[in-house]
């Protein structure tokens, strides 16, 4: 199968002013707005659709306590397509609505969904020049500053299952995904939706109360600049961190996860792992979440002292190209 990616992922919500302030704030952008739908999307394309709750259109709730819906796989082949829709329709219900999306549930109980996706957004962000020891690619430039993170795409989305070895077998046997990891005894297993792709674009979580949730959504972003300068900003508009910013040591990318309020989480990410069908999964025995990381965030405080701010540093540069525009008067 020639998986795309994750094309969309659907919620509902009570409140479509917060749902609004909290995806544009992440730095989507907002491609559709009416009464009772918000669209927004990646830098590749990538969606994230929020309805009012009461939209008969939304499939149930998995979890009572969040509004997550359903993720919906982009495919580049209409053979593909054609191909999930027979093999999924053997043994259970499986539907293709007016957009020719079809939907159907996974054997965790996860709504799930497929897209033949003809035109695939390709607006790659600009390369992050790295300079180290004997290795010097930034020559005469100053480095990528960011007030506002801006997601590539969606690389990855996780959940809390009942049993993750039933998620493993569904997604490998039945939609050809590739193991990259496993914690052993059930605890948790990667998945990857092609030999050569990211460490992994799907990650199954034993539930410890033996239910379904969201655990969350990760975005890429271009560099580590990205995630803290995009974390910063995103913290001091008042949205809570969930954990972060740290390091994963399984993937090996920086990470900052937030508080998502329609479930769940939402990350930043870079720096992946990116595997073959060379790479040789790892059984894990013990927890391997994270290298390091902050457990509350950067909160930035101030202390009174004076200190040059990105801010600041704008309006000086603004008020010198005014200086520089403003006309001349002649002398007399």
């Amino acid at each position: 199968m020639d998986f795309l990616g994750i094309d969309r992922v659907v919620f509902g919500a009570t409140d479509l002013g917060q749902a609004n302030d909290f995806f544009t704030q992440w730095g989507l952008k907002r491609t559709r707005k009416t009464l009772k739908t918000l669209v927004f999307e990646t830098g590749n394309g990538n969606q994230v659709v929020v309805k009012r709750e009461d939209d008969r259109s939304l499939p149930a709730k998995m979890a009572a306590h969040q509004e997550f819906r359903e993720v919906i796989f982009g495919l580049s082949k209409q053979s593909d397509f054609d191909t999930i829709h027979q093999n999924l329709s053997t043994d259970r219900l499986v539907e293709i609505d007016e957009e020719g999306i079809m939907h159907t549930v996974d054997d965790s109980g996860i709504h799930i969904g497929f897209r033949w996706v003809r035109d695939h957004k390709k607006e790659r962000p600009t390369d992050t020049l790295w300079n180290s020891p004997g290795n010097k690619k930034r020559v005469d430039l100053i480095s990528n500053v960011y007030s506002q993170a801006h997601p590539f795409k969606m690389g990855h989305i996780v959940f809390f299952v009942p049993d993750a070895k039933v998620a493993e077998n569904f997604y490998r046997q039945r939609l050809g995904f590739w193991l990259s990891d496993r914690y052993v005894g059930g605890a948790g297993v990667f998945l990857r939706w092609a030999k050569k792709s990211e460490h992994h674009n799907l990650f199954f979580v034993k539930s410890r109360t033996n239910s379904l949730a969201l655990h969350h959504i990760a975005f890429e972003v271009d560099s580590i600049h990205e995630v803290f300068g995009g974390g910063v900003a995103f913290s001091k508009k008042g949205w809570p961190t969930e954990v972060g910013p740290g390091r994963h040591p399984i993937s090996s990318a920086y990470f900052w996860y937030f508080k998502n309020p329609l479930g769940g989480a939402v990350e930043y990410f870079c720096d992946a792992d990116f595997v073959t069908e060379n790479w040789k999964p790892h059984q894990y025995r013990v927890n391997r979440f994270s290298e390091w990381h902050l457990i509350d965030g950067i909160e930035v405080k101030d202390d009174g002292k004076l200190r040059p701010s990105l801010k600041g540093a704008k309006e000086i540069d603004q008020q010198k190209k005014n200086a520089m525009a403003a006309p001349v008067k002649a002398s007399t």
